[in-house]
């Protein structure tokens, strides 16, 4: 379906209004939405919950890599005290 720009600036301003809520308050507010949007209602549902896939996937990529770099840092520190004679008491 091919939207106009009118179109576009009513979905850009709404999702926007979307985007500044919190997970529980965006389904709340989408499921309250005037009648007059109700047009936008669906797109709006797919593009949250696009955007909700998608932060979920980057904060799990986001993990492995946090996971990955303890691990590496761990290591590192076990190689530099292998190499650090103890303390003559």
């Amino acid at each position: 379906m091919k939207r106009s720009a009118a179109q576009y600036a009513v979905l850009s301003r709404l999702l926007d209004d979307a985007l500044a809520l919190d997970e529980p308050a965006r389904a709340n507010w989408l499921a309250a939405l005037p009648v007059e949007y109700a047009a936008q209602r669906a797109t709006l549902d797919r593009m949250l919950t696009f955007d909700r896939r998608a932060s979920h996937r980057t904060l799990l990529n986001l993990e492995g890599h946090l996971r990955s770099s303890a691990r590496s840092v761990n290591e590192l520190l076990e190689k530099l005290q292998a190499c650090v004679p103890p303390d003559a008491d």
